[in-house]
């Protein structure tokens, strides 16, 4: 029996080779992602532009894996702030000794905090139309991007990191963390490995370059060796 149902006319249908149904997967998930995305005009002025330095804590270094626990953004208007944002984002993934100790963030304070399905399409709502900056910004927008792909959007958006900005305009600083270049430019933090308080130094730190070792970038297309992708 089984033999005749093998060159059965209703084979394809009734039992579609694993080639066929993983194509019909692979459409309906490219049916269901969208995409948010954000071009600026190469010519902008960079200073004129809003800009958003963001930063964000986790409970690890996995994209994969790991999860945001926090997300700060301040939005900067002339290298002023105009705007922040800030939430604690709840997740079930438990927290490490280490990260506590990092962040002092604990699981009790995740409790009861907005999940990422809540707090994401808050976030993109606060960057919309301006360009990211975080410094070391290739594991930021590695974690953001994959917290999008998780809600089925694929982020394209333009954001540029003081981290490739140090390293080669302050060549001669020993290294260039962020607590080393806070001393270099006489900047305090408010609160370490916290989203708000390093980025506060972030805006400090990015103030300082566009002031004296950027003073001559003015246009987008200018920091392109410094955007992260």
């Amino acid at each position: 029996m089984s033999t005749q149902l093998g060159y059965s006319m209703f084979q394809d249908v009734l039992f579609p080779v694993a080639e066929q149904v993983s194509a019909t997967a692979a459409a309906e998930v490219l049916q269901l992602r969208r995409v948010k995305r954000f071009v600026p005009a190469k010519d902008l002025n960079i200073l004129g532009a809003s800009i958003v330095v963001f930063d964000l804590e986790t409970t690890g270094l996995d994209h994969q894996v790991d999860r945001i626990i926090e997300i700060g953004a301040i939005k900067l208007a002339g290298l002023e702030p105009i705007a922040e944002y800030s939430s604690l984002v709840e997740t079930d993934i438990e927290l490490t000794s280490d990260i506590v100790k990092l962040t002092g963030i604990t699981q009790e304070m995740l409790q009861g905090q907005p999940q990422m399905e809540t707090v994401l399409p808050e976030f993109l709502r606060f960057i919309e139309g301006s360009i990211l900056v975080a410094h070391n910004a290739e594991f930021d927008m590695g974690m953001l991007k994959a917290a999008c792909s998780r809600q089925g959007l694929d982020l394209e958006w333009p954001c540029f990191c003081t981290l490739k900005m140090a390293r080669e305009m302050l060549a001669d600083l020993e290294n260039k963390k962020l607590d080393t270049l806070a001393a270099h430019y006489g900047l305090s933090f408010e609160s370490r490995h916290r989203a708000i308080g390093d980025i506060k130094v972030t805006v400090g730190v990015l103030a300082g370059l566009f002031r004296q070792e950027a003073a001559a970038i003015e246009r987008w297309d200018q920091l392109q060796p410094y955007v992260v992708t």
